[in-house]
């Protein structure tokens, strides 16, 4: 009896330390596949569900849309949403300039959101909306971060170019890498968090009129051979956005989004892309290696996919609606 005991204890001990050790995702793991115990799943299919401890759900209790006093502000911002200037004052024949901030995956999202946009009856003619995204690692969260780097010499030429300025930008779509090689469970996603909420503040600063920021999280990754490219970095950018709203809900200091002491924009989720091979259960999308270029961009048919559903989002989410539809 004895010698039993003694036997499953090892297993036990076996079990542990093999279950801790598959919690840690090396930075040489060359698998496109999470191989931690806790499969992972959608934010919005998680819901009150948890992975690694921690509930899911796009928004805090497990739910997927904005509730109590953030939904009314994020109602109240998006009423505020109104044609401005390039000096910034309200303005009939103004414009609400909306761009796009990140690498080439959101730049490529912003590019058919636009073709969409442009000259579409249900969408509000005041819009203008333009990319300022630049791929080949040269927009990551850091660099963003950093008002001294050559990137915002690039958005500062491209809302030149576009015939409009800063003070005119009201609605930023934010999508990118992190390009932190660090994917340790809770840690990459609380780091990335930090710096997403880093990035807000330099909105705030860089563009006076700013009233919110969509995250749409990133979409899954198939054999990507940059570690903040490859799985599971894509599916913890989720969230890092999710924790992030949660912040400014909750509070903290150097997320405040309103009143006079306010340092950031309001975050809120578009369509939330990440997806698995088989579709969600929430909303039916999913997505497949078939739909990417490289198993990172999107082909033409993703493409199209990414844009549509960005564009539904914003046609038919009860506060986007009020500044991107037609009046």
């Amino acid at each position: 009896m004895k010698i039993k005991s003694l036997t499953a204890l090892i297993a036990l001990l076996f079990i542990t330390c093999t279950k801790e050790n598959n919690n840690r995702i090396s930075d040489t793991n060359t698998s496109n596949l999470i191989t931690q115990d806790d499969t992972p799943v959608p934010l919005n299919d998680l819901g009150t569900g948890t992975f690694m401890g921690y509930e899911g759900g796009l928004y805090p209790n497990g739910i997927n849309v904005a509730s109590g006093t953030y939904a009314t502000d994020l109602l109240k911002k998006s009423r505020s949403i109104q044609p401005i200037d390039t000096f910034g004052n309200q303005s009939a024949s103004g414009q609400i300039v909306f761009i796009s901030i990140g690498g080439s995956t959101g730049g490529h999202n912003m590019k058919l959101l636009r073709m969409k946009t442009i000259g579409n009856p249900a969408t509000n003619p005041a819009l203008k909306l333009f990319n300022c995204n630049n791929g080949s690692g040269e927009a990551s969260l850091a660099n963003i971060m950093d008002t001294t780097n050559d990137y915002w010499n690039h958005i500062t030429e491209s809302i030149k170019g576009s015939r409009s300025s800063y003070r005119q930008v009201q609605v930023i779509y934010l999508e990118t890498d992190d390009s932190n090689t660090y994917v340790e469970w809770p840690g990459r996603p609380l780091e990335v968090k930090e710096k997403i909420e880093s990035c807000l503040r330099v909105f705030k600063q860089k563009f006076q009129n700013i009233k919110i920021v969509y995250v749409l999280g990133r979409t899954r990754t198939f054999g990507s051979k940059a570690i903040w490219n490859r799985e599971p970095s894509p599916y913890y950018f989720g969230w890092s956005c999710k924790w992030a709203i949660e912040d400014q809900i909750n509070g903290v200091p150097g997320t405040k989004y309103k009143g006079k002491k306010a340092v950031a924009p309001m975050l809120a989720w578009g369509f939330y892309q990440w997806a698995d091979s088989l579709p969600r259960t929430t909303d039916g999308f999913y997505w497949r290696s078939s739909e990417t270029a490289d198993g990172l961009h999107a082909n033409l048919d993703g493409e199209d996919t990414l844009s549509t559903r960005f564009q539904k989002f914003l046609l038919t989410d009860k506060y986007a609606k009020k500044w991107y539809a037609a009046p």
